[in-house]
């Protein structure tokens, strides 16, 4: 009988997920969240990307703001879908486009667009660009350690 799932554990490095994840939580990613399923906004997924300036490869956990087929545009600060202004109650800070001018991306079928919720310290899409979504190692349901934290996340 296959398994239906199957989770990897990882650890959160860095401040660009905080509130949601900080540095040194250890949590589980169920990699195969998305074999049977489409990756849905709001969820919290761990990510191979490419280093800006580096031949080398790195994984990172960050949010799926953006669907396939959407565009996305960041100005005055806030998150645009399709022309509307996105509602983000995770979201620290306000969100810039690099360099503080105005951004748009219109994502085509397979990708999505990721963003850190600690929007000022966060490489994420706005730098990286979107994201294939085969490069989507899966998605984040659970912190283990500390004890304090565990819990399903999502």
């Amino acid at each position: 009988m296959p398994r239906l799932f199957t989770s990897t554990s990882y650890v959160v490095r860095g401040k660009s997920m905080q509130p949601a994840l900080v540095d040194g939580q250890r949590i589980l990613v169920d990699t195969r969240a998305y074999n049977q399923s489409t990756p849905r906004r709001g969820d919290l997924v761990y990510f191979r990307h490419h280093v800006p300036g580096a031949q080398a490869t790195s994984t990172s956990v960050k949010r799926i703001i953006g669907l396939p087929g959407e565009h996305v545009q960041l100005a005055e600060g806030r998150v645009l879908i399709d022309g509307s202004p996105f509602r983000e109650p995770y979201a620290q800070g306000a969100t810039h486009a690099p360099y503080g001018q105005a951004a748009q991306w219109l994502l085509d079928a397979g990708q999505v667009f990721l963003l850190g919720d600690n929007r000022a310290d966060s490489l994420d899409s706005r730098r990286l660009g979107p994201v294939q979504t085969n490069d989507l190692v899966g998605r984040v349901w659970f912190r283990y350690l500390p004890l304090s934290c565990w819990g399903k996340i999502g």
